[in-house]
């Protein structure tokens, strides 16, 4: 088989294509990093879910304070 045109030397490592390759990995690869260890670790609750989670602290103080009566 005849490789012609295209030399499989351009996807090594320091070939051009190769290079580009690298170069765009490691900027998917830095972009997927900060994804997921900073944006996802931010609080950014939807209304209704910060609505739902207030109210249940307040029915679980409520049945605290049913077990615990003063």
């Amino acid at each position: 088989m005849n490789n012609g045109s295209f030399n499989i030397d351009y996807l090594s490592p320091t070939g051009l294509i190769g290079f580009w390759i690298l170069f765009i990995g490691l900027i998917f690869t830095g972009i997927m990093f900060y994804y997921v260890f900073f944006r996802l670790n931010e609080d950014k609750d939807s209304y209704k879910d910060r609505k739902r989670k207030e109210s249940e602290k307040e029915s679980q103080k409520e049945k605290i304070a049913r077990l615990y009566p003063k």
